[in-house]
């Protein structure tokens, strides 16, 4: 077998992270539900979500810690089921407490397959790592967009019952994985025994355990800015856009998916061009590119600013597949880690960063926080600007002996 991407296993872990991420961000259209059904009040609301979000968030960079020591290939077609099952059961729990446990356990089946997900996507990437990690971000981003479209749909003509259509999506998915297992596998072993047919690939020259933590810390604070502008335009757009003269739900609606549908195909073109020119400098144009789209989206109306925003959902969402590329590149020994920590960290920063940003809007106004997220960028910027430069290196050619290859469990 040739060490190449693989579009057929990278395909399939991309549709497991539409899955996975489509159930989470569908959680968000019952809490309404969920609050009528059992009274409850807003902080009761509100920990349905944190517990959702906390629980994915701590729990991947365990996750990743123990599919490098053993890899768990079977938790990509397990953490699928266990995140939607978890999330299509909340409207059926008969008391609260439950309704808290499903979600913990939707929370784990996330945190399961990010870490696993994303290291075999590096894997079957071939040597065009960008490239292939971004395909899978896409589908993630495009569950998250998708679910609650469709979970809204479905409650509306079915009633609560609709929910179960989501466990359709997620089987396939989960038995399309099962069935990849020993292919994965294989690649597993490709990657780590670098044949001769690879091409240059990017790495770090890290100088001992405090060069690691010193730049691995860099990597994290630029991840966590990220997520707090993505999560806070995502949590704000609809809220600032209903304080303007004649300002609609319908049209925030529309410029929410016009950002996030644009997120997904930056996605995919900054993982190409990542490839060619280098992670932190795409990385860093993109910022550059980011801020001055949201300033002119908050300063404009009609069709400037339906364009301005989604220029600013490519640049900004595009980096967010890159961050993951670089830390696996740093931690080439502990990608499963790599991956937990960069996925999971920002998850959580993004629900903090949206927090705080909420209290300052309720002090200072939601158009002076608008403002703050559209300078955001910036810092991002400034700190891209630090991180080394990765340097090509050409891996030393092996043979992969038939015997060396691993089982779907094990390496």
């Amino acid at each position: 077998m040739q060490y190449k991407l693989n579009k057929l296993a990278l395909g399939t872990l991309a549709i497991g992270h539409m899955a996975v991420d489509m159930q989470t961000s569908s959680l968000a259209v019952m809490i309404p539900l969920l609050y009528v059904t059992y009274n409850l009040d807003y902080g009761s609301a509100a920990l349905i979500i944190t517990l959702n979000s906390l629980t994915s968030s701590f729990t991947q960079p365990l996750f990743g810690i123990i599919s490098d020591k053993k890899p768990l290939r079977w938790l990509l077609p397990s953490g699928v089921l266990l995140a939607s099952g978890g999330t299509v059961l909340v409207l059926f729990m008969p008391s609260y407490w439950l309704v808290l446990l499903v979600v913990i356990i939707s929370g784990l089946g996330s945190a399961a397959y990010h870490p696993e997900g994303s290291r075999n996507a590096n894997y079957v990437s071939g040597p065009v790592k960008a490239t292939g990690v971004s395909v899978f971000f896409v589908g993630g981003n495009l569950g998250f967009t998708i679910g609650p479209i469709l979970t809204t749909l479905l409650i509306a003509i079915f009633g609560f019952s609709g929910v179960f259509v989501l466990l359709i999506p997620a089987s396939i998915a989960a038995f399309l994985l099962w069935r990849l297992l020993p292919l994965y596998a294989e690649y597993s072993v490709l990657a780590k025994n670098q044949p001769a047919t690879s091409r240059k690939k990017a790495s770090y020259e890290v100088k001992g355990r405090r060069g690691l933590v010193g730049i691995m810390t860099l990597l994290l604070s630029i991840i966590s800015f990220r997520s707090v502008i993505q999560t806070g335009m995502v949590t704000f757009i609809p809220l600032y856009l209903l304080t303007l003269p004649g300002g609609s739900k319908e049209e925030a609606a529309f410029l929410l998916a016009v950002f996030l549908f644009a997120g997904a195909i930056g996605t995919l073109i900054g993982g190409r061009l990542a490839d060619r020119l280098g992670s932190k400098n795409v990385m860093a144009g993109s910022m550059l590119i980011t801020c001055p789209a949201l300033l002119i989206f908050l300063n404009t109306s009609g069709i400037i600013q339906l364009v301005a925003i989604a220029i600013a959902g490519a640049a900004l969402i595009s980096a967010s597949s890159l961050t993951v590329v670089m830390a696996q590149a740093i931690m080439p020994k502990s990608i499963g880690l790599a991956s937990g920590l960069t996925l999971g960290l920002g998850f959580g920063a993004g629900g903090l960063g949206a927090a705080a940003l909420g209290k300052y809007a309720d002090w200072f106004g939601i158009g002076q926080t608008m403002v703050i997220i559209a300078f955001l960028p910036l810092a991002i910027l400034a700190l891209s600007l630090f991180m080394p430069t990765a340097k090509p290196s050409t891996p030393t050619p092996q043979a992969v002996p038939v015997a060396e290859m691993a089982s779907p469990s094990g390496e």
